[in-house]
């Protein structure tokens, strides 16, 4: 099995797939390997990028659902809608970007491009050595995501038609961003991760990747040792923990390499195809070893 990130992994950074990883994926599953997206997007959003030729599980929300071949739903973990009205509340306190994951949208209460753009500019004036076009693209790949709509207020988000799967909270202020980590992970009834220097990721208690991963090996019998996790974020840690073997991007966070089993090529040097490529030629060469008896 093989578990592919996203962003910074399976996407290069103009959030596309290249049509080699595309390629690679499916002479994985001619080779008999379970290839399935395990990501913090939406699972719209990944439908709308994947497309209708790779028919293949998806993880998404962080693990918040599992979609087998087929988009078969196979599970969920929501959000208790009280609790994650609570989270926020606190965030509008803290004055700082945030969106709701749903079954259909995300939801934020604030315009995310002027706020982030107000943001960005006090960051730089304090900062002046600091990128502008590379903080930029950063926030900018997140509002390349589908569904995204703002609302007056969380009134609008926390309705009765509305399931909860995740909060994703973005700022480039880290001062405040580490001040927000550091009051929410005290509530045991979440986790918080993260997939990049901006920006956390606020689950149920039981999300993540690694229990989907799990879940979905042991519904296809597949046995530790034979699972690839393949990603670049602190949010792929739980399923490289649970993988036999963990596959890190050249561009990965240090927190992932750091755990990693195996570093292949950047995302934007398709490091996905070389590394399936890689792993379908050393099976190849194991089997033909068996069939000699070698």
């Amino acid at each position: 099995m093989i578990a592919i990130d996203l962003d910074g992994t399976l996407l290069n950074t103009e959030s596309q797939i290249p049509e080699e990883n595309k390629a690679a994926i499916k002479r994985a599953i001619d080779a008999d390997m379970l290839v399935s997206i395990s990501t913090g997007r939406a699972t719209f959003d990944v439908k709308s990028l994947v497309g209708d030729d790779l028919d293949i599980p998806i993880i998404a929300s962080n693990g918040g659902t599992i979609h087998d071949v087929g988009y078969k739903l196979l599970n969920t973990i929501t959000f208790e809608k009280e609790l994650a009205r609570e989270i926020a509340t606190y965030l509008i306190e803290q004055d700082i970007y945030f969106e709701v994951y749903t079954e259909t949208e995300l939801l934020s209460p604030y315009n995310g491009q002027e706020k982030l753009q107000a943001e960005l500019d006090k960051v730089i004036s304090a900062n002046p050595d600091e990128s502008l076009e590379k903080l930029w693209i950063g926030a900018m790949s997140q509002f390349k995501q589908s569904g995204i709509r703002f609302v007056p207020d969380i009134d609008h988000i926390f309705t009765d038609e509305n399931t909860i799967f995740k909060i994703l909270v973005f700022s480039f202020d880290l001062q405040n961003l580490a001040k927000v980590y550091k009051a929410i992970r005290q509530n045991a009834k979440i986790t918080v991760t993260s997939s990049g220097e901006h920006i956390l990721e606020i689950l149920p208690e039981k999300s993540g990747k690694g229990y989907a991963v799990t879940m979905l090996a042991e519904k296809y019998g597949i046995h530790k040792e034979d699972i690839y996790a393949v990603g670049d974020s602190p949010n792929d840690i739980s399923m490289f923990e649970v993988a036999g073997n963990g596959v890190a991007m050249e561009n990965a966070m240090t927190e992932l390499m750091e755990i990693a089993t195996h570093v292949t090529k950047t995302n934007d040097e398709l490091g996905v195809a070389y590394f399936i490529d890689k792993l379908i030629a050393g099976e190849q060469e194991e089997l033909r070893r068996v069939e000699e008896g070698v």
